[in-house]
């Protein structure tokens, strides 16, 4: 996914297309992944309710980040926009990692 930040750089067409497909589709197979975590990390009887939050988290930063691009693409530029696209997703990965453990078994 971090490949839609060389889109800044590459004056071909060819090149951009290429850069943004790779992109949405590695952005696709993260998101299907992190929407299956909460069926994997919470009990059955709270996974509705752990879904139903986390659609709203997604419709609320939905919102934010549709101001947020406006705002930093009519001051700035897409540049910021594209290098933060790419910089999210590895954020969100990362924090996975480091805040999902497995349980203990206890037998």
């Amino acid at each position: 996914m971090m490949m839609i930040a060389g889109a800044t750089v590459v004056s071909s067409f060819a090149l951009l297309i290429a850069l943004f497909a790779v992109s949405t589709f590695a952005y696709a197979a993260w998101s299907t992944m992190a929407l299956s975590l909460p069926s994997d990390l919470y009990p059955s009887r709270t996974v509705a309710t752990v879904s139903g939050m986390s659609g709203t988290g997604a419709g609320v930063g939905t919102i934010v980040s549709t101001f947020l691009i406006g705002f930093v693409s009519h001051r700035y530029s897409f540049e910021p926009i594209l290098i933060g696209a790419s910089l999210i997703p590895l954020v969100a990965t990362i924090l996975v990692l480091l805040l999902v453990r497995a349980k203990s078994a206890t037998t």
